[in-house]
């Protein structure tokens, strides 16, 4: 990563550490990320490298139109695991949160940006510019939700999450 002369790293949050939320899970860009997680691995790595003169770039960005964010693709990854569910699985989350949940799975073509080059331009600003940003939020999405809901406090998160999904059928 580094060739000990100033190098430089681009990161994505493809880097994953346990705990950082079933990378199946489609449902909050969020949990799928494990967008806390993630930038926690990143902050620890971005002081690290910086006494060996790298400089890390941490790259968040919204819903793009991808092979990862399509919705077929998570709706069947959706049905797959429901299928392969035990029947107590499937009698305490409901047959009514699985339907609710394809159906807000096929709103996301909708919210997705079609405009990859958003990410694209941020690598390569990271990547050649003189004094790169610490973070990049591509797309509308990340700058207006997703990077204010990374300084807020984690109840409040989860309540704002909780409050617009769907329960399990024998939720407490």
């Amino acid at each position: 990563m580094s060739d000990r002369k100033g190098g430089r790293a681009a990161e994505g949050q493809d880097v994953r550490q346990a705990g950082d939320g079933d990378p199946g899970c489609h449902q909050h860009r969020e949990h799928r990320c494990g967008h806390p997680v993630g930038e926690g691995a990143h902050g620890g790595q971005r002081r690290e490298l910086s006494h060996f003169g790298v400089k890390v770039a941490i790259i968040e960005p919204g819903y793009f139109k991808t092979f990862v964010t399509s919705s077929a693709v998570i709706s069947r990854s959706f049905q797959d695991a429901w299928d392969k569910a035990s029947p107590e699985v499937k009698e305490a989350y409901g047959e009514r949160l699985l339907a609710r949940t394809l159906k807000a799975v096929g709103s996301l073509d909708k919210m997705c940006s079609q405009d990859l080059s958003l990410v694209t331009n941020c690598m390569e600003h990271a990547l050649t510019a003189c004094h790169p940003r610490t973070r990049y939020s591509p797309g509308w999405d990340a700058k207006l939700i997703y990077l204010p809901m990374s300084y807020m406090p984690t109840f409040l998160v989860d309540a704002m999450i909780n409050w617009r999904n769907p329960r399990p059928a024998k939720a407490m």
